[in-house]
């Protein structure tokens, strides 16, 4: 099939594709993110405001929208004016011990009846409070009027941007608040508040917010649209991969359907553009290696340089993903040992397109730091390096050698090279713990997936997990380990061809982007396993579509294989939709969410 034609659509291929991507989307953006937050904010520190509920009633509890990351802390009385109080709770978010960012916070109150309640804000309650809803026993807003010191009217002034019952749809949740808060951060040119990872991911999350507003939809949106456009992205690297339009269909479906990229797409936190531009990396490696085979055979220059053109493309994707995390390391690691494999079997120099690499690395190296110009321009002392701490950096060597650490002191002015030597730092020497870490080697196995929120109220409860689709990810078990049995066995019987190719560009980037962090000693997630999302689909659609491109002796041996290609399609669409609240937090019954703990592991 020619090369234009693969990395084509047909008009039938682009129908079944754009289906998939409206499925996707129409999913996506249920319960997604909310359009605006509240704004009308008040600095409520030492102020006392008084809550009149109309009419005597059961209260058991308050939502309070903080919407800076400062402590903010205050006693709710309950009573009558002026002077008959007894204290009902005490709501204290400090930021030492508790992190808060354009997020609801909720306070149970003791079951009272009452008609009004007082808030004292104490002096070191510095934070920007958004919103205060008090709950009813009825499980319903309550309409409030607010009298009080000047300004604390705002507490209660935006309920209409609130429906019950409050899921992730109206603030930041899990690490959105540490990317969210330093996104906002870059746009105003500010000191970022997040420097553990680059700034690209950030950086993204910001034009969301500039282009539809500091809200859940706006910062949320574009990691959408990412997940949205690896669909068709994907059926084309299948297609090509395999040499099939239907492969391309099961690339794209498997996608559709993974409970990772789905719950990723939804999370501002960056990995959703990691994944996407990974995929573009490997895509155009991908291209370059076809192209440069082509181009043996046609002996066409112009094939030569396209082949160039491509090699470059996947080197400033790679730098795009590493100005999102460092980890893309990996990736680029895989990507060169393809290059010497292809070369070696092309009966090319090994080095051939060096020159080419070093350009496309240089591009990557420009992208990286340029993705630092908003820190650049967030203070004095910014600048790339400051030669006159040469003395300071022989002692961060010094200080590796012997411990293994870097440790340098936060200041606010660091340059991009100090940033750089805080992070491996930090990353060298973190010794967190969390309690929904995970090993490496159980992430293709679901063993620990990492819950993200949570809220209960009225017998329901919305949640979200990040996890596979037990489907792809269990099935990709065998079909990655039949693939590397196929492939050792080819070439230890030298019978590799140019049908081999696709099972290394399958394997080695997974065994390197997963087997890699056996050398990184701080805590993981399952979210480190992302980058590998693509080669277990991959490696699943290889024998998805193996039915159809061999020939068989028997028809009843075909029609048992096309059964069992429906059977793990339809399987994967129904557990997509019978895990779908707990991907997204749309909530359901607490007995319907615990019937989905197949696992002990499995906690959300």
């Amino acid at each position: 099939m020619p090369l234009q034609k693969l990395a084509g659509f047909e008009p039938r291929e682009g129908a079944v594709i754009l289906a998939l991507m409206i499925i996707f989307l129409s999913g996506a953006l249920v319960n997604m993110g909310a359009l605006a937050i509240p704004a009308a904010s008040v600095w409520p520190a030492n102020a006392e405001a008084v809550f009149d509920l109309g009419e005597v009633q059961e209260v058991k509890e308050l939502y309070v929208f903080l919407n800076d990351a400062q402590r903010t802390q205050f006693t709710v009385y309950h009573g009558a004016p002026p002077d008959e109080w007894r204290t009902l709770a005490v709501f204290d978010r400090d930021p030492a011990n508790h992190v808060h960012f354009s997020s609801w916070e909720r306070l149970s109150l003791p079951a009272t009846s009452t008609r009004y309640l007082k808030i004292v804000f104490t002096a070191a309650s510095t934070g920007e409070v958004g919103e205060i809803l008090v709950i009813s026993a009825a499980n319903e807003i309550v309409p409030v009027a607010v009298t009080g010191d000047s300004g604390t009217e705002r507490l209660a002034d935006e309920h209409e941007l609130i429906t019950l019952p409050i899921t992730q749809k109206y603030g930041a949740y899990f690490d959105e608040m540490y990317f969210v808060r330093t996104a906002e951060e870059h746009l105003n040119l500010e000191e970022p508040y997040e420097w553990t990872h680059p700034p690209l991911g950030k950086l993204i999350i910001a034009a969301g917010i500039a282009s539809f507003g500091m809200s859940p939809f706006g910062w949320r949106i574009l990691g959408v649209i990412a997940a949205t456009a690896m669909i068709p992205l994907i059926f084309v690297f299948g297609k090509r991969l395999f040499k099939s339009a239907l492969a391309g269909f099961f690339a794209a479906f498997l996608l559709t359907f993974d409970f990772l990229h789905f719950t990723l797409a939804r999370l501002a936190i960056g990995e959703i553009y990691l994944l996407l531009f990974s995929i573009l990396m490997f895509y155009f490696a991908f291209d370059y290696f076809e192209k440069r085979a082509n181009a043996l055979v046609t002996t066409a220059e112009a094939q030569n340089s396209r082949a160039a053109h491509s090699l470059f493309l996947a080197l400033l994707c790679f730098g795009l993903c590493f100005a999102v995390k460092w980890i893309a390391i990996f990736g680029l690691v895989a990507v060169l040992i393809l290059l010497l494999i292809n070369n070696r079997r092309l009966n090319q120099p090994l080095l051939r397109d060096a020159r080419v690499v070093l350009a496309g690395l240089c591009a990557a190296v420009a992208i990286y730091i340029a993705a630092y110009i908003p820190y650049m321009l967030s203070g004095e002392g910014h600048g790339l390096i400051d030669l006159h701490h040469l003395p300071v950096y022989l002692g961060y060597l010094s200080e590796y050698l012997t411990q293994g650490t870097i440790t340098v002191l936060p200041t606010d002015s660091l340059t991009f090279f100090d940033l750089q030597l805080r992070m491996f730092g930090y990353h060298a020497g973190i010794e967190a713990t969390h309690p929904y870490s995970s090993p490496w080697w159980s992430w293709p196995l679901l063993l620990k997936p990492l819950w993200l929120y949570a809220n209960w109220f009225d017998g329901m409860v919305s949640t979200i997990v990040l996890m596979g689709n037990p489907v792809l990810w269990w099935g990709s078990i065998p079909a990655l380990t039949a693939l590397g049995i196929i492939l050792i066995r080819t070439v230890l019987k030298r019978r590799a061809d140019e049908r081999t190719f696709p099972l290394l560009f399958i394997l080695i980037p997974f065994l390197i982007q997963w087997l890699g962090f056996i050398f990184i000693s701080r805590i993981l997630f399952i979210y480190h396993f992302t980058a590998n999302l693509p080669f277990l689909v991959f490696a699943v659609t290889y024998w998805l579509q193996l039915p159809f491109a061999r020939e068989w002796q028997t028809k009843r041996a075909k029609r048992i294989a096309l059964c069992l290609v429906v059977l793990f399609l339809v399987l994967t669409v129904v557990l997509f939709f019978l895990f779908y609240p707990v991907i997204s937090g749309y909530p359901v019954s607490y007995e319907y969410k615990e019937s989905l703990r197949w696992l002990d592991g499995w906690v959300f």
